[in-house]
């Protein structure tokens, strides 16, 4: 699977089938062949990159069997693009057995042509023991490897468990190891029809973060609307339901939150297939089987609807905010969202750097995102212990993109003490201002130091010195002359929050200077020795470091800190400017973040370039192609120059 946008495990990706590409995150409408109800040209119209239909179905219908084994599945149901085909798993769970073997079930799909086929996977309900979970695990594997090497078609072995993470971490590490090129997330339709999303997030993570992450994720079964957008945020690529026919033969309607009763509702929304085609009235006296279509017409464009939605956020980077409000929508949202924040710690590793998009502070179980997390940890472990010699400053005085006035800077520099900002429901030191999520945030002004259990709250504050504008303006530097640089030291802070503590120091030792736009009065640039050391972006506050820069990260550093490994037979391409890929990757250092800089080098570790990863250290080894860091200097590049219209401070 090639990624093409990502935010955090959510992926905008592509990956190929032999009938043609389909890119995630998408559904596969489920395709019952004895009884059409939409068209495939309808289906396609709204958004369909490929179907899914049950071949144990297929098999033991003779006329379909015949049909399919002479021309084909795709002949069948009339589509020649993608088409993935189930086992008959859940059958043979309803009903205890059926006629076929697992190796025997895989030849017919093989025979018929499907471009992802099923092994005969056992089934695992929420209410199952443990041990009775784990032998559908184990055997489920077994039948796996039970198979001969298969190269005509794409193998999708489902992941089991029941609800118990450890075998859920088990199954996915087992199916991530073997020839599968396709994990399913098996045994979830019970817990979706119950709407139990708060166990189903349980499942998703443990079954996810343990999973090969170059092969599609995907939820049997997981096609409503409303729980689309979290499953994706967990990492979910691609959903199958047949709930768009099942809810319209009920006289049900899919939403955008939920599902409705036709007799219930008064006008159609905008974004509906049937919307100016036909009025509620008409469509409530239509024919039962011509008021069923349309209704499946109307309930599959609410799941394509919403998974165009979810796309963009993707690309925006800012699903988690779209989760986080649309949780509010549905208590049974609401109680999985809960969930979520459990894992935030977990999560938190496969975020990026930053996002395109602010960051939206919404109440207090905002506290528990993963960013706030990250910036929590960081001012900890930068204060340590010594709270009392801490200062923290009033909302009054931070001003997103203005300056501090010169007393406060002049206070800052004749004295050693932590000065901190109040900023949410946390502290934060004043040097990250103008970094991600800091700057970047739109509050509701929410906020509470009581947390239930949800959050911290600034703990240091009892302990620390607390200044107002009026103790600012009066208050008497703590030494007779300088200690240290404001600007100095805003860079030195900023690196250590971006690199790891003790990074600012090495990046830049005494001696730099800070250049600062003449336009904005922003921080541009850090030199040494008339070298350009990096700059610093404008939208999230973090540095972009130069080849020079590099080079000084990579002498203060050893093997893997900050690296990323390439084959000496490639290292010579970067070193000249261009990307890597992940094919050439040969290691890397695990706690890198997406987004960040990272030092490419050869299995020799000397530095050839200097670029920005496109995946978190946990994800890299995993995938075979695509690029891996998008390099912005070669070392056969030369030296950067900064604009002549910044100034030197």
């Amino acid at each position: 699977m090639e990624i093409i946008y990502r935010d955090g495990l959510a992926r905008i990706g592509k990956f190929e089938t032999p009938h043609g590409s389909i890119e995630t995150p998408t559904i596969l409408p489920v395709i019952n062949p004895n009884i059409p109800t939409l068209s495939i040209g309808e289906m396609v119209a709204l958004g369909s990159q490929g179907f899914i239909t049950n071949s144990y179905i297929i098999r033991r219908t003779e006329k379909l069997r015949e049909k399919a084994e002479k021309n084909g599945v795709h002949s069948l149901i009339g589509y020649n693009g993608p088409i993935m085909t189930d086992s008959g798993t859940f059958q043979s769970h309803v009903y205890s057995d059926i006629e076929f073997s697992n190796s025997e079930i895989i030849n017919f799909q093989r025979k018929i042509g499907s471009d992802i086929s099923t092994i005969l996977d056992i089934f695992s309900e929420p209410d199952f023991s443990y041990e009775k979970a784990k032998t559908a695990v184990l055997e489920t594997h077994a039948r796996m490897q039970e198979l001969p090497k298969i190269d005509d078609t794409i193998l999708a072995g489902p992941i089991q468990g029941s609800t118990y993470g450890d075998l859920r971490k088990l199954s996915a590490e087992l199916m991530s190891s073997s020839q599968a090129g396709y994990l399913p997330i098996g045994g979830v339709v019970p817990l979706l029809e119950n709407y139990r999303y708060d166990i189903l997030v349980d499942v998703i993570i443990n079954s996810k973060i343990h999973a090969d992450f170059s092969k599609p994720i995907h939820l049997f079964g997981g096609g409503h609307p409303m729980f689309l957008g979290m499953a994706v945020l967990l990492g979910v690529d691609v959903f199958d339901s047949a709930s768009y026919v099942k809810y319209a033969r009920n006289n049900r309607m899919l939403f955008l939150d939920g599902s409705r009763e036709l007799s219930k509702i008064s006008s159609l929304p905008s974004w509906s297939a049937l919307y100016g085609k036909i009025n509620v009235n008409e469509l409530k006296e239509a024919p039962q089987e011509e008021r069923s279509r349309l209704l499946a017409l109307h309930n599959l464009s609410a799941i394509f609807t919403e998974l165009n939605e979810i796309r963009e956020r993707i690309f925006q980077q800012n699903l988690w905010q779209y989760v986080e409000a649309k949780a509010r929508t549905h208590p049974y949202l609401f109680r999985a969202y809960l969930k979520i924040l459990e894992y935030s710690e977990t999560l938190e590793k496969y975020e990026d750097l930053s996002k395109k998009s602010s960051f939206f502070y919404f109440d207090r179980y905002t506290d528990r995102n993963p960013f706030l997390l990250r910036l929590k940890r960081h001012t900890e472990a930068v204060t340590g212990n010594d709270t009392g010699n801490s200062t923290v400053l009033s909302e009054e005085h931070w001003h997103p993109g203005r300056p501090h006035s010169e007393k406060l800077v002049n206070l800052y520099e004749h004295s050693g003490r932590n000065f901190l900002l109040k900023w949410q429901n946390q502290l934060v030191p004043i040097e990250l201002e103008d970094t991600y999520p800091v700057e970047q945030i739109i509050s509701s002004g929410k906020l509470t130091n009581h947390l239930d259990g949800i959050g911290e709250g600034p703990d240091l504050q009892d302990q620390a010195k607390s200044f107002t504008r009026k103790d600012i303006n009066t208050a008497v530097p703590e030494s007779e002359y300088p200690v240290r640089s404001y600007d100095l030291e805003k860079v030195r802070k900023i690196a250590d929050f971006q690199f790891g503590i003790g990074t600012g120091k090495v990046l830049f030792p005494e001696g730099c200077t800070v250049t600062r736009s003449r336009s904005t009065g922003r921080i541009r640039g850090i030199f040494y020795e008339e070298k350009l050391i990096a700059t610093q972006r404008a939208h999230d506050g973090f540095f972009t470091l130069s080849i020079d820069g590099a080079g000084m990260l990579h002498k203060s550093t050893t093997m893997p800190k900050h690296r990323i490994v390439v084959t000496n037979d490639t290292a010579e391409f970067n070193a000249r400017g261009f990307n890597v890929f992940f094919k050439f990757v040969v290691r890397n250092d695990p706690d890198i973040l997406a987004g960040n800089e990272v030092l490419v080098v050869d299995e020799n570790d000397t530095l050839v370039a200097v670029g920005k990863s496109v995946t978190s250290g946990s994800e890299i080894h995993f995938f075979k192609s695509g690029v891996a860091v998008k390099v912005h200097r070669g070392a056969q590049q030369g030296t950067e120059k900064l604009a002549e219209t910044d100034e030197k401070v």
